[in-house]
């Protein structure tokens, strides 16, 4: 396949415009490929190149001068050119030993026309067989991409693919899944193929210009990685270009057993649902995982729940979030289990490593899907909370409910108390609850009600001054400093405070319970967030 569809300067020897060319140095160098025919008389070339070109010329530009022909022919190695043809008689007679040096080193084409010849004819002839060359690389292309959809539509496609893949390029063709056996389909021996894998998992393969590597891509996440080696020198555009195809129809693949597994798990929805609600016995539990995943081992578990703006339970956002975060985690050590209550994604996280660094890996696969959907600006109008991490499947309802609860308090939570983990949002869970048993109103009023009051009939900053006077610990210099105020005027503050409040308030049990109290009213006083 590489010689049909790439121009050698072997083949063009072979055209009828050459017939009495000879090649005289770099004869090692016949199998560079040619991609355009250019005529160069000018001795300076800095950017007239782009490489692989074969140059024609009479030598008029060096004609008298030695040291500008070497300079010339370097300049031509260097840019990368496929050869140079020169025509004898005319402006120079014969080539100078230095020259054919030069060329044999590099294994670089000199060939020469030892009569008169008619560049326009040559470059004709050799541009019409480039363009055939080129509409050949076309058309085997899209035969190629026409297999490739056939067999996207039979069962089990990707070993069908691979396969067309090796014959058709006649090379050696890799798959490494992150998740599964790694498949070879190669002529070589068991022990080449052992040393190929070898190599390949080094990662530096960039210094082999036979090895072409691409990425199974879907969802922004990397599935797997697709190699081949050629047994020639070097990996040719065109089969670059096959590669990139055979890439594609297995990312489509990949993409489309992912979307059938999440509609078969939506069967188990109702089962989930009565995991969540706490239903099912830990003997229950377990017979159930081991039906799903004989050598699952589940050191802990935990609950993270993902709300959307759409409700629709069966849109392809939905369905989109799942493949993308089942990815994710699996990648950082975790079995998912997922279903949805209206515009909320709940997942289970069953840890199959060691649970010593669980919150570390779920705060990086957080990390990887907010990267994942940052530059769609409606898909990234989310928010999530992670809950307790448990190590009975039981006690899944615990880390359920907890996952909701870090959802709820992150709509009114500071800024720089935010946190997706339920454990890590510290007093304001005690004020979710006291305020969903309606008792919270009445404890602010009982430390705070006065202090309230009074800013609000006295336009006054009687209460920014307890906050700032409680985090600096009770230092007046600090207090003063930090609210930009004199300390006479944070004296009389603290004499109106103390006769609201009363003269203990910064006792101990007192403090407590104002810190308390402030904060929750900070909670409840903030809008929701978007």
């Amino acid at each position: 396949m590489r010689a049909n569809v790439r121009l050698t300067v072997q083949e063009i020897l072979e055209n009828r415009s050459f017939k009495d060319a000879e090649v005289i140095a770099g004869k090692n160098g016949l199998h560079r490929t040619v991609k355009w025919i250019h005529i160069m008389e000018v001795t300076g070339i800095e950017e007239l190149l782009n490489g692989d070109e074969l140059i024609l010329s009479t030598g008029i530009g060096w004609k008298d001068n030695s040291e500008i022909f070497l300079a010339f022919f370097q300049q031509l190695i260097d840019s990368g050119a496929a050869g140079i043809c020169i025509e004898l008689g005319t402006y120079i007679s014969s080539i100078p030993e230095e020259i054919l040096e030069l060329a044999n080193l590099h294994d670089f084409p000199l060939i020469v026309f030892y009569q008169k010849v008619r560049f326009v004819d040559i470059t004709q002839n050799l541009h019409t067989l480039l363009i055939n060359k080129h509409y050949k690389m076309i058309s085997d292309l899209e035969k190629y991409s026409h297999q490739l959809n056939q067999l996207l539509l039979t069962s089990h496609p990707e070993q069908k693919i691979l396969k067309l893949l090796h014959e058709h390029l006649k090379t050696s063709v890799i798959f490494i899944p992150k998740q599964r056996e790694t498949q070879i389909f190669s002529s070589k021996s068991p022990k080449e193929q052992r040393e190929i894998l070898q190599l390949l998992k080094g990662g530096n393969i960039h210094q082999y210009p036979n090895i072409a590597h691409q990425a199974i891509q879907a969802l922004n996440h990397i599935l797997a990685d697709l190699f081949i080696i050629s047994e020639e020198e070097y990996i040719t555009e065109y089969e670059l270009l096959i590669l990139d195809r055979s890439a594609t129809a297995l990312a489509q693949n990949t993409l489309r057993d992912l979307y059938i597994k999440e509609r078969r798990k939506t069967r188990e929805t109702e089962w989930i649902h009565q995991w969540l609600d706490g239903i099912h016995s830990e003997e229950q539990l377990n017979r159930y995982l081991s039906e799903l995943d004989p050598k699952l081992k589940a050191n802990g578990c935990l609950v993270l729940v993902f709300k959307i703006n759409q409700a629709e339970e069966e849109n392809s956002e939905m369905t989109f979030f799942k493949i993308l975060f089942r990815s994710v985690f699996q990648s950082q050590g975790f079995l998912l289990l997922s279903t949805n209550r209206k515009n909320h994604l709940i997942f289970i996280l069953l840890n199959k490593w060691k649970p010593n660094d669980w919150k570390k890996r779920v705060e990086a696969g957080i990390l990887q899907i907010q990267e994942a959907i940052a530059e769609d600006s409606k898909l990234a109008k989310i928010a999530l909370g992670v809950g307790r991490f448990v190590q009975k499947l039981s006690d899944m309802k615990k880390s359920y409910r907890t996952a909701q609860e870090a959802l709820k308090i992150q709509e009114r939570v500071p800024n720089d108390c935010f946190s997706h983990f339920y454990e890590e949002l510290y007093i304001f869970r005690l004020v979710l609850i006291a305020d969903s048993q309606g008792v919270m109103d009445d404890f602010i009023y009982d430390y705070l009600g006065h202090v309230i009051e009074y800013d609000k009939q006295n336009n006054g900053k009687l209460l920014d001054t307890l906050k700032t006077y409680l985090k600096c610990y009770g230092s007046k210099k600090e207090t003063a400093a930090s609210l930009f105020i004199v300390r006479q005027t944070l004296y009389q503050r603290l004499e109106k405070l103390t006769e609201l409040l009363g003269e203990d308030f910064m006792n101990s049990y007192k403090r407590q319970a104002i810190e308390f109290a402030i904060n929750a009213y900070d909670y409840l006083s903030a809008p929701k967030k978007q």
